[in-house]
């Protein structure tokens, strides 16, 4: 019995090293495992409320800061997405609207001043919308639409990159690419195809970007060990791999990290396992923002 018990301990353990050499071998170890190679700090996450109909599971989504106010997007069991203005101090809805039929995973959101860009996980779709008339009449205003090439398109913001604002859009494993697209380009030509400025390999599981004082921020659930990662434009242009081009790592507040937003002093992001919000305060860093330059990498 013991001499059984041991082969079969043995060929547990067998297994085990077998299969985990298979998933390095597969690249899932970005996937599974924290950046050891930059320095990982922790926040002073402070808990915000729970999000709009987290009770009733409502998976929480895109995130985006716009003139004063939270804009969240969240789903239903990927049948229908919802689109929400948050007061930041109440955490309380003040309107909202649903996204199209077909966009029923609205994972991100960015704004630029005017309009709310979207992306949504299983249409595949960038859209740019009417914020505040569809606020107003409870429906969306949609400008127009289109394919971003991707299969797994996950998260989004804006970003300077060579002069001109871009918007990153990040795939959820499937390619495990992030690319940089002439927006109004890719509207205008209903697909991002050929107004793909720039692409990097993100480490598979991109929740969340955001661009913050010269820096792309870009949150990462690793399997519960979840992750916001800072990364250097400059680094990135040469490496063209997010894991390499990272220079901090933040711990996320929970387990379920999703996108991310910023108010101008505090990082905002969202949980999809405890639904409920959360920010930090985070210290600017010194680096002069490409916003107020040429956005060329240093």
């Amino acid at each position: 019995m013991i001499v059984y018990l041991g082969v079969f301990v043995i060929g547990l353990l067998t297994l085990g090293l077998v299969m985990g050499a298979a998933l390095v071998g597969l690249g899932f170890k970005d996937y599974l495992l924290r950046n050891h190679a930059v320095a990982s700090e922790a926040l002073v996450w402070e808990d915000r409320g729970p999000t709009p109909l987290g009770e009733m599971r409502y998976t929480p989504q895109g995130l985006t800061w716009a003139e004063g106010r939270l804009i969240f997007a969240n789903c239903w069991r990927d049948t229908r997405s919802r689109v929400y203005e948050i007061d930041p101090a109440t955490m309380q809805v003040q309107r909202h609207f649903d996204m199209p039929p077909e966009a029923v995973h609205t994972s991100g959101l960015a704004w630029d001043g005017q309009w709310l860009w979207a992306v949504d996980h299983k249409s595949n779709r960038g859209y740019c919308i009417d914020l505040e008339a569809s606020l107003a009449q409870g429906q969306i205003q949609l400008r127009g639409q289109f394919d971003t090439t991707l299969r797994g398109t996950s998260a989004c913001c804006l970003m300077p990159w060579n002069g001109e604002q871009v918007l990153a859009i990040s795939d959820f494993m499937h390619s495990r690419r992030t690319i940089l697209v002439r927006h109004q380009q890719a509207l205008a030509a209903g697909t991002a195809q050929g107004a793909i400025v720039f692409a990097y390999r993100n480490e598979g599981f991109s929740q969340g970007l955001e661009f913050i004082n010269g820096y792309l921020f870009e949150s990462e659930n690793k399997r519960g060990d979840d992750a916001v990662n800072q990364i250097d434009l400059a680094r990135l242009a040469v490496s063209q791999y997010a894991r390499t081009a990272t220079i901090r790592q933040y711990r996320a507040p929970y387990r379920g990290v999703e996108d991310l937003a910023w108010d101008g002093q505090r990082l905002w992001t969202s949980d999809e396992v405890n639904f409920r919000f959360f920010y930090a305060k985070l210290d600017p860093s010194p680096t002069p923002d490409p916003r107020h330059g040429d956005g060329k990498p240093a």
